[in-house]
């Protein structure tokens, strides 16, 4: 009788102790602690006058303080510890959350037309920003960027430093694999001459990217500081396309750009003798150079949403997600209705095949304002001239632009893998053969954290956008 006696109390403790366990929201991974809330609150206190940083004039040399941002950013690379696992998880779904939020916000902006958004780019550009806002333009950020707000104290503010963390631990993974991807990040703050900026936000800003430049150019002489800009955008990045820039604003005292570029291989993929068409709609094709592969894949078709899946690896991990519409259906017609979760319900019941897959190499680059996007969702002032950004700096900023360029890049591996001479029957006879020669969609994830790297909406497979 004692011992029923006990396990019924046991058992009774334990269903109590269940009941009572309080919900954590991943946002504690994220937010500032108490200790280093109160390290905040000592170094505010002791520090009697901030660091400034002046940038120079944008065709100066390089300085020392420039080269010190660099050195710095090779102290950058820290564990991520023993959170890091939890932080990636968490951030990934709300980076590819305000990913197809902006990517169909820019489709409506350019329907018909090849789009390509980089999500992961895109957060760490808001993230740029959150660091030196304040007050109600940090809060709007912050819950933008898919974390709760609305506490005044330290310890319900994101961390912005985490979360670049974690951003770099995604190019970390992308970039620690194999030689057939290759992957660069710039990043580009231009201010008005003369403008002291605060040395702490500079120095936060270096993980953002693999170099970050600052410089000073004069707004007020729209055509000259559009045309120096450009050129010295140009002069750091790997590949020359169109101008990053038509015009500014000659009230702007602050612009900001980034720089993405990738470039792909399709594992075993070899090219095709000659140029195919693809059908950029109904009525008009064009040739294009495309690849082949063999190989057994993940796929399906859906009967019902009328469409075809296929995942294609890229390296060990990361892979290309391709859609397209089948049974007359059109591409407008998913990405109507394109979201996260829909996206994400691609993914299921996928089995794998044996598949001829041909598709286009591709070549695209999107340079787009992420002003216009958020003026599209209705949120023109989040980042506007009015936006509190004092802890960039004490001057009156008035932000302009936000630039973001892309360029993507997709080809065969070089390899030329031929079939065996003689190949199991069976094997032909059940293999499905498929050819990429319509619009569809394309997504690039990061294969660890299930990141998404890219999304396109592909109309035109080497058209500059």
């Amino acid at each position: 009788m004692n011992s029923r006696l006990i396990l019924l109390c046991l058992t009774a403790c334990i269903a109590l102790s269940v009941c009572n366990r309080v919900y954590v929201h991943p946002f504690h991974l994220f937010a500032y602690n108490q200790s280093t809330c109160e390290k905040l609150e000592r170094e505010n206190q002791t520090t009697s006058e901030e660091k400034i940083f002046i940038p120079i004039l944008i065709d100066s040399k390089n300085t020392a303080e420039e080269e010190g941002l660099r050195d710095r950013f090779s102290l950058e690379s820290q564990s991520l510890g023993p959170k890091g696992h939890q932080r990636l998880l968490y951030l990934t779904k709300l980076v590819n959350i305000l990913g197809f939020r902006f990517f169909g916000a820019w489709k409506e902006m350019h329907k018909m037309e090849t789009v390509l958004l980089s999500p992961t780019n895109l957060y760490g550009a808001l993230v740029s920003f959150y660091l030196g806002a304040s007050k109600n333009t940090s809060d709007d950020l912050q819950e933008f960027l898919g974390f709760p707000s609305g506490g005044s104290n330290c310890t319900s503010k994101l961390d912005g430093h985490i979360v670049f963390s974690s951003l770099k631990a995604i190019d970390s993974l992308l970039l620690s694999k194999e030689d057939n991807i290759d992957a660069s990040k710039l990043a580009f703050l231009f201010v008005t001459p003369g403008m002291h900026l605060s040395g702490a936000y500079v120095y936060d800003l270096v993980p953002s990217a693999d170099a970050l430049y600052v410089r000073a150019v004069g707004f007020s002489d729209p055509a000259q500081a559009t045309e120096k800009i450009n050129s010295f955008f140009n002069g750091r990045i790997s590949r020359k396309g169109r101008p990053l820039l038509t015009s500014v604003d000659p009230s702007t005292t602050l612009m900001y750009a980034s720089y993405m570029h990738f470039k792909g291989k399709v594992k075993n993929a070899y090219p095709v003798a000659d140029p195919q068409d693809f059908w950029v709609d109904n009525s008009r094709k064009i040739s294009v150079p495309m690849m082949s592969v063999t190989g057994t894949f993940q796929f399906k078709h859906d009967d019902r949403q009328n469409l075809f899946v296929i995942r294609v690896p890229l390296s060990e991990n990361d892979f290309l997600l391709l859609v397209q519409p089948t049974h007359g259906k059109t591409l407008e017609q998913i990405e109507s209705t394109l979201s996260a979760n829909s996206y994400a319900s691609l993914f299921e019941n996928l089995r794998s095949r044996s598949v001829h897959l041909t598709l286009p190499k591709l070549a695209i680059e999107n340079t787009y304002d992420v002003q216009d996007i958020l003026a599209n969702m209705k949120l023109p002032t989040l980042i506007g001239k009015k936006a509190d950004l004092s802890r960039i700096s004490n001057a009156d900023i008035r932000v302009g632009k936000i630039m973001n360029k892309v360029y993507f890049e997709l080809e065969d591996s070089g390899v030329v893998t031929e079939e065996p001479k003689n190949p199991p029957r069976e094997d032909v006879r059940m293999r499905l053969t498929i050819k990429l020669q319509h619009p569809f969609l394309l997504a690039v994830y990061e294969g660890s954290s299930k990141a998404l790297l890219f999304l396109a909406s592909v109309r035109n497979p080497v058209g500059d956008v």
